[in-house]
């Protein structure tokens, strides 16, 4: 174990400037910096960082907050997840995942966190600085590590603050039916070593205005080739090999998911938690679920949702709700008495707190009509049935919305121009609409040949013809289905005030790529096999058979 290192000048300087940027008020103290190593029972190490607030003799840290982090302690990383807090009296431990940053073993997302996490836990009991009682908090791949811990919930472990956090690696990379291909750019940032690893999350940190993750020209040729498998090997080689065992098991419940899956702590956890999101996060879905969840069962629970992406989700714009959330949980210094969930509706750009999500609503209905309109006039009996044909070699594009890259809320006017997206638009509303939770739809949908994925999309189209996405839902179809009968899809939660003026588009694709791995339309392995076959979908709209249910606000 290393000696404590006074702050320096410098990182004071980066410290100052930085809290003012996420406003987190001002200092309380400086602190120190000691390098740590934690053992692990198979005999590995994990490299740490422990940072000790600088307080007089008769006054004690307000508590303690550990992070686990695959991402490195540099200064980006240790600021927002460490320094931050250090600097206003809290002890902070930062510790490197398995097999990243100085830390032994080799790195395997998702299958060491639960068994290291309560190791961490053992070895910080038996510290002279230990003061009885810890809380955790770090974004994304972080927040995976807490809800890893909490799958057996430590009973010193009193509060976490989990923004965008996965719970369940299988849902993410298989849930639709069809692999989510920002894996393959995650892993391509993870196979990296440490010194590229990090001067690459700083440039793509950096580069793009929606702070997200971007691709090398090399890898997305990687992922367009055919078959996917094969395409991304020769990319990779021998790096990233989980990346390759995620393809291998397309099944949610194959044992391979077993231990990079946390179901079981939305049931066993009983502390208060803090759930940050944004509707453009790539795990909105996720941290909605472990809301209402959590929430169903009694648990302390409060849910930010902002207009945000993931890393804008991930702390920048909410150091002060994290820093009262610790004070009320861990320093236990104040109480605050909030609404359970704080809510950014698009559309009306307006902050609002609730009891619950999602409120109260009613169910305001849609009709797929002809001539691509939407209304709520049921179109007759002989009304013709829309179609469109997606073929894979040329896959419909991802626009905006919940990618790790270039996601967020955008123009996505284009599908209207695209022969292989149908588009059904409403006339200018009449009277404000506030759309609040899950709006779904229900489709007479069949497909030739029978193996098909659909992309649905919720999106506004304003004054000017420009229309921007609200939210979607992607779907691997199955083949065995009775296309007689209806597909219920339901689409992501939302928050969104349609004004008088505006119009409703509702968005049919059958698919998103790169969001996506494509559908080849026959019957072969999508990752593994080259032969594709276009697919010619059909949308029966008689008598208004199919029709988007949006769940508006209800009278007061």
């Amino acid at each position: 174990m290393e000696q404590p290192v006074q702050r320096s000048y410098t990182r004071a300087t980066l410290d100052y400037l930085g809290a003012h940027y996420v406003g987190a008020g001002p200092e309380t103290c400086s602190y120190t910096t000691q390098g740590i190593q934690i053992p692990m029972r198979d005999g590995i190490e994990l490299a740490g960082d422990f940072y000790a607030p600088d307080l007089p003799d008769n006054q004690a840290p307000a508590g303690l907050i550990l992070i686990q982090c695959c991402y490195g302690r540099g200064a980006g990383i240790s600021f927002m997840d460490a320094r931050v807090f250090a600097a206003r009296g809290f002890q902070a431990l930062l510790v490197s995942t398995r097999g990243t940053y100085g830390s032994d073993g080799i790195f395997d997302p998702g299958s060491n966190e639960q068994s290291d996490s309560q190791d961490i836990v053992v070895w910080m009991r038996q510290q002279p600085w230990y003061p009885g009682s810890f809380a955790t908090l770090g974004p994304s791949y972080l927040g995976y590590s807490q809800w890893a811990l909490l799958h057996d919930p430590p009973a010193d472990c009193v509060a976490a603050v989990i923004p965008v956090g996965p719970h369940d690696h299988a849902w993410h990379a298989w849930g639709t039916g069809s692999f989510r291909l920002d894996r393959a750019s995650w892993s391509d940032m993870m196979s990296r070593t440490d010194d590229q690893r990090g001067r690459l999350l700083l440039s793509r940190l950096s580069s793009i205005p929606g702070l997200g993750f971007l691709r090398s020209s090399e890898l997305d040729e990687a992922v367009a080739g055919l078959p996917l498998d094969a395409s991304l090997q020769k990319y990779f080689g021998d790096k990233a090999p989980w990346l390759f065992e995620y393809l291998k098991h397309p099944n949610v419940d194959d044992v391979y998911w077993t231990p990079r899956r946390h179901q079981i702590a939305l049931e066993r956890v009983k502390i208060p938690i803090l759930l940050i999101s944004g509707w453009y996060d790539t795990f909105t879905t996720q941290t909605m679920h472990q809301f209402k969840h959590l929430h169903g069962r009694g648990v302390n629970v409060r849910l930010v949702v902002g207009p945000w992406t993931h890393v804008q989700a991930s702390g920048l714009h909410s150091i002060p709700e994290i820093m009262d959330f610790l004070a009320e949980h861990l320093a236990k210094t104040v109480k605050y008495n909030r609404f359970p969930a704080h809510i950014f509706i698009t559309g009306a750009q307006e902050w609002r707190s609730m009891p619950t999500w999602p409120p109260a609503t009613r169910p305001a209905v849609f009709y797929l009509q002809e001539n691509s309109c939407l209304g709520s006039k049921q179109p007759t009996q002989d009304a013709n049935p829309a179609s469109f044909v997606f073929d894979p070699r040329s896959p419909t594009p991802s626009i905006g919305g919940n990618q790790m890259s270039v996601g967020g809320r955008v123009d996505d006017s284009a599908y209207a121009n695209q022969s292989d997206v149908l588009t059904f638009t409403s006339e200018p509303l009449s009277e404000d609409l506030e759309v609040l939770g899950v709006p779904s739809v229900h489709l007479i949908h069949a497909s030739d040949p029978p193996f098909a994925d659909l992309f649905v999309r919720l999106s506004e189209v304003d004054a000017q013809g420009v229309s921007h996405n609200i939210t979607d839902v992607y779907k691997a179809l199955d083949p065995m289905r009775e296309m007689s009968h209806p597909i219920r899809l339901d689409l992501q939660d939302c928050a969104h005030l349609f004004r008088v003026g505006m119009r409703v588009r509702l968005i049919v694709a059958g698919g998103s790529f790169p969001m996506y791995a494509r559908s080849l339309g026959t019957a072969e392995n999508r990752v593994r096999s080259d032969k594709t076959a276009p697919q010619k979908h059909i949308i029966s709209i008689a008598g208004g058979v199919s029709q988007l249910t949006l769940p508006v606000r209800a009278a007061v």
